[in-house]
């Protein structure tokens, strides 16, 4: 009998796979930024056809994690200082507002349920499903705080807080500081401190912003 394990696997698109591994080379640096992806090339690395290596670098691109340039396709981009500046700007105050309406709205179960999400994040080895779970967290405080048009604010700055996430997911150190700092946010919330809350989150943003900033 094939393993679990395996069948899971196999039940993967073939797109799938190739984005998320080309995401944790990106991710991880061994494919450097300016770094050309060729269609053709990578299709016969992967052993696949040049379909699912196109719908992979679609989806890298609208990550920002890739762009595509006339006449030369994918390439992997170099991050903008100016770009970083202004989205963890934005962001820092956008959760500051989103972190403290939140709490108004939070009940015990909905506290457990933040304490669930930082715990399968700690225990995930998969770069992936790491990356998707800290969105999970933020986005779980964004609709508690129940306040459409923040909301829409900060999914003006999906793309490139999607995009740091994917490159924090990559390194065992960042994500253990990321634990602890989700710990610590919804510990504030957990005690109803929004100033507290604040400057949690102002920790957690500020040392992303490190990490993605020696990236470049």
């Amino acid at each position: 009998m094939e393993p679990m394990g395996l069948r899971e696997i196999a039940r993967v698109p073939l797109s799938e796979r190739v984005y998320r591994t080309l995401m944790e080379l990106i991710a991880d640096g061994s494919i450097p930024p300016g770094a050309e992806l060729k269609e053709q090339h990578l299709a016969k690395q992967f052993k696949v056809s040049a379909t699912p290596v196109r719908e992979a670098l679609k989806r890298l691109a609208s990550d920002g994690m890739v762009e595509i340039i006339p006449y030369r396709g994918a390439v992997v981009r170099t991050l903008n200082k100016r770009e970083i500046d202004e989205a963890y700007a934005c962001r820092e105050a956008l959760e500051h507002l989103a972190v403290s309406e939140a709490i108004a709205h939070m009940e015990p179960q909905n506290i457990q349920e933040l304490y669930g999400l930082t715990e399968a994040y700690r225990e995930s080895a998969d770069p992936s499903e790491i990356c998707a779970l800290s969105q999970q967290f933020d986005e779980y405080i964004y609709r508690m705080a129940q306040n459409h048009t923040l909301y829409e604010l900060l999914g003006m700055l999906k793309g490139t807080i999607s995009r740091d996430k994917k490159y924090s997911s990559a390194n065992i150190e960042r994500r253990a500081a990321i634990y602890e700092e989700h710990r610590a946010i919804v510990a504030a919330i957990e005690s109803q401190d929004k100033e507290r809350a604040r400057q949690a989150v102002s920790n957690h943003i500020r040392n992303g912003r490190s990490f993605i900033e020696e990236k470049g």
